[in-house]
Protein backbone atom coordinates (compact mmCIF):
# COMPACT_ATOMS: atom_id res chain seq x y z
CA UNK A 1 0.00 0.00 0.00
CA UNK A 2 1.46 3.82 -0.92
CA UNK A 3 2.65 5.98 1.74
CA UNK A 4 0.08 9.03 2.02
CA UNK A 5 1.52 12.57 1.59
CA UNK A 6 0.87 15.92 3.08
CA UNK A 7 2.14 19.21 1.98
CA UNK A 8 3.71 21.21 4.62
CA UNK A 9 5.79 23.94 3.77
CA UNK A 10 5.38 26.59 0.91
CA UNK A 11 8.24 28.75 -0.33
CA UNK A 12 7.75 31.00 -3.05
CA UNK A 13 9.30 34.44 -4.56
CA UNK A 14 7.48 36.28 -7.33
CA UNK A 15 6.71 39.38 -9.17
CA UNK A 16 4.17 39.98 -6.11
CA UNK A 17 7.15 39.64 -3.32
CA UNK A 18 8.67 37.05 -1.42
CA UNK A 19 6.98 34.73 0.45
CA UNK A 20 3.81 32.21 -0.46
CA UNK A 21 1.87 34.78 1.57
CA UNK A 22 2.50 37.21 -1.09
CA UNK A 23 1.80 35.20 -3.46
CA UNK A 24 -1.44 34.04 -2.35
CA UNK A 25 -2.76 38.02 -1.68
CA UNK A 26 -1.87 39.10 -5.07
CA UNK A 27 -3.19 36.04 -6.75
CA UNK A 28 -6.59 36.39 -4.24
CA UNK A 29 -7.38 40.30 -4.98
CA UNK A 30 -5.84 39.49 -8.96
CA UNK A 31 -3.14 42.18 -8.76
CA UNK A 32 -0.53 41.83 -11.18
CA UNK A 33 2.20 44.13 -10.83
CA UNK A 34 4.21 44.88 -14.17
CA UNK A 35 8.18 46.60 -13.61
CA UNK A 36 10.89 47.71 -15.75
CA UNK A 37 13.00 44.65 -16.59
CA UNK A 38 16.09 46.79 -16.50
CA UNK A 39 16.83 46.25 -20.68
CA UNK A 40 15.65 47.26 -23.59
CA UNK A 41 13.50 45.94 -26.09
CA UNK A 42 14.68 45.47 -30.14
CA UNK A 43 13.01 49.50 -30.42
CA UNK A 44 15.21 50.68 -27.75
CA UNK A 45 12.53 50.96 -25.02
CA UNK A 46 12.30 49.55 -21.93
CA UNK A 47 11.15 46.24 -21.92
CA UNK A 48 8.26 45.70 -19.35
CA UNK A 49 8.16 42.71 -17.35
CA UNK A 50 6.92 40.63 -14.07
CA UNK A 51 10.36 41.38 -12.32
CA UNK A 52 10.83 40.34 -8.40
CA UNK A 53 11.61 43.51 -6.62
CA UNK A 54 14.46 44.73 -4.19
CA UNK A 55 15.28 40.66 -4.36
CA UNK A 56 18.74 40.24 -2.35
CA UNK A 57 20.13 36.86 -2.82
CA UNK A 58 22.50 37.63 0.64
CA UNK A 59 19.58 37.13 2.90
CA UNK A 60 19.38 33.39 1.64
CA UNK A 61 22.73 31.91 0.99
CA UNK A 62 24.47 31.32 4.01
CA UNK A 63 27.88 30.73 2.19
CA UNK A 64 28.56 33.82 0.07
CA UNK A 65 31.10 32.96 -1.93
CA UNK A 66 28.38 30.69 -3.76
CA UNK A 67 27.01 33.41 -5.09
CA UNK A 68 29.37 33.52 -7.51
CA UNK A 69 28.65 30.00 -9.55
CA UNK A 70 24.82 31.00 -8.95
CA UNK A 71 22.95 32.60 -11.93
CA UNK A 72 20.09 34.16 -10.54
CA UNK A 73 17.47 31.32 -11.57
CA UNK A 74 19.69 29.66 -8.87
CA UNK A 75 19.58 31.92 -6.51
CA UNK A 76 15.29 32.40 -7.03
CA UNK A 77 15.57 28.42 -6.01
CA UNK A 78 17.79 28.58 -3.31
CA UNK A 79 15.61 31.22 -1.48
CA UNK A 80 12.28 29.99 -2.47
CA UNK A 81 13.61 26.39 -1.10
CA UNK A 82 14.63 28.78 2.18
CA UNK A 83 10.99 29.95 2.63
CA UNK A 84 9.86 26.57 2.35
CA UNK A 85 11.84 24.67 4.98
CA UNK A 86 10.71 27.38 7.23
CA UNK A 87 7.10 27.46 6.84
CA UNK A 88 7.44 23.81 7.53
CA UNK A 89 9.24 24.21 10.76
CA UNK A 90 12.49 22.36 9.56
CA UNK A 91 15.47 23.60 10.54
CA UNK A 92 18.10 21.03 9.76
CA UNK A 93 17.65 17.09 11.48
CA UNK A 94 19.61 14.44 12.98
CA UNK A 95 22.23 12.75 10.92
CA UNK A 96 20.47 9.90 10.59
CA UNK A 97 17.64 11.18 8.61
CA UNK A 98 19.26 12.81 6.04
CA UNK A 99 19.12 10.15 4.03
CA UNK A 100 15.82 9.85 4.43
CA UNK A 101 15.21 13.28 3.02
CA UNK A 102 16.22 14.75 -1.16
CA UNK A 103 15.20 17.25 -3.32
CA UNK A 104 13.69 17.26 -6.95
CA UNK A 105 13.83 20.33 -9.34
CA UNK A 106 12.53 21.56 -12.65
CA UNK A 107 15.16 23.24 -14.43
CA UNK A 108 16.76 23.25 -18.22
CA UNK A 109 19.23 25.34 -19.71
CA UNK A 110 19.72 28.59 -17.97
CA UNK A 111 20.26 31.68 -19.77
CA UNK A 112 23.57 33.67 -19.08
CA UNK A 113 24.46 37.10 -18.64
CA UNK A 114 25.20 39.05 -21.99
CA UNK A 115 28.37 41.15 -20.06
CA UNK A 116 30.31 37.70 -19.15
CA UNK A 117 30.90 36.81 -22.60
CA UNK A 118 30.78 40.35 -23.87
CA UNK A 119 35.10 41.11 -23.38
CA UNK A 120 35.88 37.21 -24.63
CA UNK A 121 33.55 37.43 -27.86
CA UNK A 122 34.73 41.04 -28.50
CA UNK A 123 38.16 39.87 -29.06
CA UNK A 124 37.06 37.06 -31.06
CA UNK A 125 35.75 39.26 -34.01
CA UNK A 126 36.86 38.43 -37.29
CA UNK A 127 37.45 41.30 -39.93
CA UNK A 128 34.11 40.41 -41.33
CA UNK A 129 32.62 41.36 -38.31
CA UNK A 130 31.49 37.88 -37.54
CA UNK A 131 32.56 35.93 -34.21
CA UNK A 132 35.81 33.26 -34.77
CA UNK A 133 34.55 29.97 -33.49
CA UNK A 134 38.08 28.90 -33.90
CA UNK A 135 39.40 31.82 -32.17
CA UNK A 136 37.04 32.23 -29.47
CA UNK A 137 37.07 27.92 -28.23
CA UNK A 138 41.06 28.92 -28.18
CA UNK A 139 41.43 32.36 -26.44
CA UNK A 140 38.01 33.58 -25.64
CA UNK A 141 36.75 30.48 -23.28
CA UNK A 142 39.88 30.34 -21.44
CA UNK A 143 39.67 34.04 -20.60
CA UNK A 144 36.58 33.82 -18.93
CA UNK A 145 35.80 32.89 -15.46
CA UNK A 146 37.04 29.00 -14.73
CA UNK A 147 33.59 27.92 -12.70
CA UNK A 148 31.51 30.26 -15.20
CA UNK A 149 29.48 26.92 -16.32
CA UNK A 150 28.56 26.31 -13.38
CA UNK A 151 26.11 29.11 -12.98
CA UNK A 152 24.10 27.91 -15.74
CA UNK A 153 24.12 24.17 -15.64
CA UNK A 154 20.47 22.84 -15.23
CA UNK A 155 21.02 20.51 -12.16
CA UNK A 156 23.06 23.28 -10.40
CA UNK A 157 19.71 24.52 -8.54
CA UNK A 158 19.13 21.06 -7.31
CA UNK A 159 22.83 20.99 -6.23
CA UNK A 160 22.89 24.14 -3.99
CA UNK A 161 19.90 22.83 -2.21
CA UNK A 162 20.58 19.61 -1.56
CA UNK A 163 24.02 21.39 0.22
CA UNK A 164 22.54 23.68 1.75
CA UNK A 165 19.82 21.64 3.74
CA UNK A 166 22.27 18.62 3.93
CA UNK A 167 19.75 16.53 1.58
CA UNK A 168 21.42 13.44 0.90
CA UNK A 169 18.66 11.32 -0.29
CA UNK A 170 17.15 11.28 -3.58
CA UNK A 171 18.31 13.84 -5.88
CA UNK A 172 17.09 14.77 -9.67
CA UNK A 173 16.32 17.19 -12.21
CA UNK A 174 13.56 17.42 -14.34
CA UNK A 175 14.13 19.26 -17.98
CA UNK A 176 10.47 18.93 -19.41
CA UNK A 177 9.81 22.73 -20.26
CA UNK A 178 7.19 24.93 -18.62
CA UNK A 179 5.74 21.22 -16.94
CA UNK A 180 8.98 20.54 -15.37
CA UNK A 181 8.90 22.17 -11.98
CA UNK A 182 5.11 20.46 -11.56
CA UNK A 183 6.27 17.28 -12.55
CA UNK A 184 9.45 17.26 -9.78
CA UNK A 185 6.45 17.94 -7.14
CA UNK A 186 4.73 14.77 -8.94
CA UNK A 187 8.36 12.55 -8.67
CA UNK A 188 9.40 13.87 -5.34
CA UNK A 189 5.30 12.51 -4.41
CA UNK A 190 6.45 9.40 -5.88
CA UNK A 191 9.77 8.75 -3.84
CA UNK A 192 7.89 8.96 -0.65
CA UNK A 193 4.89 7.10 -1.51
CA UNK A 194 7.20 3.87 -2.15
CA UNK A 195 9.16 4.72 0.80
CA UNK A 196 12.22 5.87 -0.58
CA UNK A 197 12.44 9.32 2.11
CA UNK A 198 9.92 10.52 4.18
CA UNK A 199 10.44 14.49 3.17
CA UNK A 200 11.33 15.85 -0.02
CA UNK A 201 11.57 19.05 -1.47
CA UNK A 202 10.31 19.76 -4.61
CA UNK A 203 9.98 23.15 -6.94
CA UNK A 204 11.19 24.89 -9.79
CA UNK A 205 12.95 28.64 -10.87
CA UNK A 206 13.30 30.34 -13.99
CA UNK A 207 14.45 34.21 -14.71
CA UNK A 208 13.60 35.52 -18.49
CA UNK A 209 14.56 38.74 -17.96
CA UNK A 210 17.58 39.59 -19.49
CA UNK A 211 18.27 40.09 -23.72
CA UNK A 212 19.14 36.68 -24.05
CA UNK A 213 15.81 35.07 -22.68
CA UNK A 214 13.55 38.10 -23.92
CA UNK A 215 15.32 37.33 -27.84
CA UNK A 216 14.97 33.34 -27.18
CA UNK A 217 10.53 34.37 -26.76
CA UNK A 218 10.50 37.04 -29.03
CA UNK A 219 11.64 34.99 -31.70
CA UNK A 220 9.24 32.51 -31.36
CA UNK A 221 6.72 34.99 -31.70
CA UNK A 222 5.37 34.30 -28.14
CA UNK A 223 5.73 37.09 -26.15
CA UNK A 224 2.59 39.89 -26.28
CA UNK A 225 2.97 42.63 -28.34
CA UNK A 226 0.79 45.01 -26.12
CA UNK A 227 2.96 44.15 -22.84
CA UNK A 228 -0.07 42.26 -20.96
CA UNK A 229 -0.95 38.98 -20.16
CA UNK A 230 -4.32 37.62 -20.36
CA UNK A 231 -4.99 34.28 -20.87
CA UNK A 232 -8.49 32.89 -22.51
CA UNK A 233 -9.23 36.20 -23.19
CA UNK A 234 -10.30 36.75 -27.07
CA UNK A 235 -7.85 39.97 -27.00
CA UNK A 236 -4.89 37.89 -25.81
CA UNK A 237 -1.68 37.77 -27.85
CA UNK A 238 0.84 36.15 -26.04
CA UNK A 239 2.70 36.15 -22.77
CA UNK A 240 4.39 38.20 -20.88
CA UNK A 241 8.27 37.64 -19.22
CA UNK A 242 8.30 37.25 -15.79
CA UNK A 243 10.20 35.13 -12.83
CA UNK A 244 10.06 33.01 -10.00
CA UNK A 245 10.65 30.18 -7.98
CA UNK A 246 8.91 28.02 -5.53
CA UNK A 247 9.12 24.91 -3.66
CA UNK A 248 7.06 22.72 -1.55
CA UNK A 249 7.94 20.42 1.62
CA UNK A 250 6.33 17.43 1.17
CA UNK A 251 5.88 14.60 3.98
CA UNK A 252 4.89 11.52 4.44
CA UNK A 253 1.60 11.69 6.52
CA UNK A 254 3.32 9.76 10.14
CA UNK A 255 6.59 11.74 9.91
CA UNK A 256 4.82 14.99 9.79
CA UNK A 257 2.47 13.79 12.47
CA UNK A 258 5.10 13.08 14.86
CA UNK A 259 6.49 16.73 13.99
CA UNK A 260 3.55 18.10 14.80
CA UNK A 261 3.80 19.88 11.29
CA UNK A 262 0.92 22.14 9.94
CA UNK A 263 -0.54 20.46 6.88
CA UNK A 264 -1.87 22.19 4.18
CA UNK A 265 -3.44 19.64 2.19
CA UNK A 266 -3.02 15.99 1.19
CA UNK A 267 -1.15 15.04 -1.99
CA UNK A 268 -3.93 12.86 -3.30
CA UNK A 269 -2.84 12.31 -7.18
CA UNK A 270 -0.58 12.76 -9.91
CA UNK A 271 -0.39 12.45 -13.63
CA UNK A 272 1.84 13.41 -16.61
CA UNK A 273 1.85 13.42 -20.49
CA UNK A 274 3.60 14.19 -23.69
CA UNK A 275 2.01 15.40 -27.31
CA UNK A 276 -1.02 17.73 -27.02
CA UNK A 277 -2.57 14.84 -25.09
CA UNK A 278 -3.79 17.48 -21.78
CA UNK A 279 -6.65 15.33 -21.46
CA UNK A 280 -4.30 12.39 -20.54
CA UNK A 281 -2.78 13.77 -17.06
CA UNK A 282 -6.01 15.29 -16.24
CA UNK A 283 -7.48 11.77 -16.51
CA UNK A 284 -4.63 10.04 -14.78
CA UNK A 285 -4.40 12.45 -11.83
CA UNK A 286 -8.21 12.12 -11.03
CA UNK A 287 -7.26 7.78 -11.34
CA UNK A 288 -4.44 8.31 -9.03
CA UNK A 289 -6.45 9.98 -6.73
CA UNK A 290 -9.37 7.65 -6.68
CA UNK A 291 -11.81 10.49 -7.38
CA UNK A 292 -14.88 11.27 -10.28
CA UNK A 293 -14.18 14.67 -11.98
CA UNK A 294 -17.35 15.42 -10.28
CA UNK A 295 -15.10 15.49 -6.77
CA UNK A 296 -12.58 18.65 -8.29
CA UNK A 297 -14.24 21.32 -7.05
CA UNK A 298 -11.67 23.98 -8.34
CA UNK A 299 -9.22 23.74 -10.83
CA UNK A 300 -6.15 25.96 -11.44
CA UNK A 301 -5.26 26.38 -15.40
CA UNK A 302 -2.02 26.53 -17.07
CA UNK A 303 -3.31 29.39 -19.30
CA UNK A 304 -0.11 30.32 -21.42
CA UNK A 305 -1.90 33.36 -22.96
CA UNK A 306 -1.34 31.71 -26.85
CA UNK A 307 -5.33 31.62 -28.93
CA UNK A 308 -4.64 28.04 -29.57
CA UNK A 309 -2.73 26.73 -26.89
CA UNK A 310 -5.69 28.48 -24.56
CA UNK A 311 -8.24 27.15 -26.96
CA UNK A 312 -6.42 23.43 -26.77
CA UNK A 313 -6.30 23.80 -22.74
CA UNK A 314 -10.40 24.38 -22.90
CA UNK A 315 -11.34 22.26 -25.14
CA UNK A 316 -9.33 19.17 -22.69
CA UNK A 317 -11.16 20.98 -19.87
CA UNK A 318 -14.36 20.36 -21.43
CA UNK A 319 -13.82 16.53 -22.42
CA UNK A 320 -12.72 16.06 -18.98
CA UNK A 321 -15.45 17.52 -16.93
CA UNK A 322 -18.32 17.29 -19.13
CA UNK A 323 -20.37 15.38 -16.47
CA UNK A 324 -19.34 17.99 -13.68
CA UNK A 325 -22.72 18.24 -12.07
CA UNK A 326 -22.36 21.95 -11.76
CA UNK A 327 -19.89 24.63 -13.58
CA UNK A 328 -16.31 23.73 -12.77
CA UNK A 329 -14.69 27.38 -11.05
CA UNK A 330 -11.15 27.57 -13.17
CA UNK A 331 -8.30 30.12 -12.01
CA UNK A 332 -5.54 31.18 -13.64
CA UNK A 333 -2.18 32.36 -11.54
CA UNK A 334 0.00 33.70 -14.97
CA UNK A 335 -1.86 37.01 -14.81
CA UNK A 336 -0.60 38.01 -11.65
CA UNK A 337 3.26 36.14 -11.82
CA UNK A 338 3.76 36.06 -15.07
CA UNK A 339 5.63 33.83 -17.52
CA UNK A 340 7.93 32.16 -14.92
CA UNK A 341 8.72 28.93 -16.98
CA UNK A 342 10.46 26.25 -14.97
CA UNK A 343 8.59 27.93 -11.95
CA UNK A 344 4.94 28.08 -12.99
CA UNK A 345 3.62 24.86 -12.21
CA UNK A 346 5.32 25.09 -8.37
CA UNK A 347 4.23 28.73 -8.11
CA UNK A 348 0.30 28.01 -9.25
CA UNK A 349 0.71 24.59 -7.36
CA UNK A 350 0.91 26.98 -3.95
CA UNK A 351 -2.19 29.37 -5.08
CA UNK A 352 -4.03 25.88 -5.05
CA UNK A 353 -3.08 24.98 -1.38
CA UNK A 354 -4.20 28.19 -0.31
CA UNK A 355 -7.11 28.00 -2.50
CA UNK A 356 -8.18 24.38 -0.99
CA UNK A 357 -6.84 25.24 3.34
CA UNK A 358 -8.75 28.59 3.15
CA UNK A 359 -11.71 28.27 0.31
CA UNK A 360 -11.42 30.57 -1.93
CA UNK A 361 -11.45 30.78 -4.75
CA UNK A 362 -9.24 33.56 -6.90
CA UNK A 363 -10.21 35.37 -10.20
CA UNK A 364 -8.05 35.61 -13.27
CA UNK A 365 -6.91 38.80 -13.42
CA UNK A 366 -7.63 40.89 -16.45
CA UNK A 367 -10.63 38.35 -18.09
CA UNK A 368 -12.90 40.63 -19.52
CA UNK A 369 -14.18 38.52 -22.96
CA UNK A 370 -13.48 34.63 -22.15
CA UNK A 371 -12.33 33.20 -25.40
CA UNK A 372 -14.81 30.02 -24.78
CA UNK A 373 -17.85 29.31 -23.54
CA UNK A 374 -18.33 25.96 -21.82
CA UNK A 375 -21.46 24.73 -19.69
CA UNK A 376 -19.10 22.96 -17.23
CA UNK A 377 -16.51 25.52 -17.09
CA UNK A 378 -16.43 28.74 -15.04
CA UNK A 379 -13.54 30.92 -16.32
CA UNK A 380 -13.99 33.25 -12.77
CA UNK A 381 -13.58 36.36 -12.68
CA UNK A 382 -14.54 37.18 -9.56
CA UNK A 383 -13.27 35.99 -6.91
CA UNK A 384 -15.70 34.22 -3.89
CA UNK A 385 -15.35 32.02 -0.95
CA UNK A 386 -16.08 27.93 -1.67
CA UNK A 387 -15.92 25.06 0.42
CA UNK A 388 -14.31 22.27 -1.35
CA UNK A 389 -12.42 19.19 -1.39
CA UNK A 390 -10.52 18.42 -4.21
CA UNK A 391 -8.63 21.23 -6.17
CA UNK A 392 -6.53 20.45 -9.53
CA UNK A 393 -3.75 22.00 -10.49
CA UNK A 394 -2.70 21.33 -14.06
CA UNK A 395 0.48 23.00 -16.49
CA UNK A 396 1.19 22.30 -20.37
CA UNK A 397 4.14 24.13 -22.02
CA UNK A 398 4.02 24.40 -25.68
CA UNK A 399 6.26 21.88 -26.24
CA UNK A 400 3.36 20.01 -25.31
CA UNK A 401 4.21 18.44 -21.97
CA UNK A 402 1.70 18.46 -19.59
CA UNK A 403 1.26 17.27 -15.48
CA UNK A 404 -1.28 17.46 -13.54
CA UNK A 405 -1.65 17.68 -9.39
CA UNK A 406 -4.62 16.88 -6.91
CA UNK A 407 -5.37 18.28 -3.66
CA UNK A 408 -7.23 17.14 -1.30
CA UNK A 409 -8.46 19.07 2.09
CA UNK A 410 -6.87 18.23 5.28
CA UNK A 411 -9.11 16.91 7.94
CA UNK A 412 -7.46 16.10 10.82
CA UNK A 413 -8.11 12.68 12.10
CA UNK A 414 -8.41 10.70 8.73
Amino acid sequence: MLRRVVLTGLGAVSACGEGAEALWSAAREGQAVVRQAGFEDENGKPYSAYRIPDFAAEKYVTQRKSLKVMARDIQLAVASSVLAMRDAGVNGGAASEAGRRGVVVGSGVLNHELDELAQSVSECIAGDGRLDLRKFGEEGIPGLFPLWLLKYLPNMPACHVSILFDLQGPNNTLTAGTSSGLQAVGEALRIIQRGDADLMLAGGAESKLNPVGYAEYKGLGLLSSEGSYRPFDQHSRGFALGEGAAFVVLEELEHARRRGARIYAEVAGYGASSGDAREVSLKAALKDSGIAPSDIGHLQASGTGLPSEDLAELAAYAEVFFEHPGILPVSCAKPVTGFTGFASGPLELVVSANVIAEGYVPPIAGLEHPRAVSPVLDLVRQGRPAALRHAMTHVSGINGQSATLVLRRWEDGR
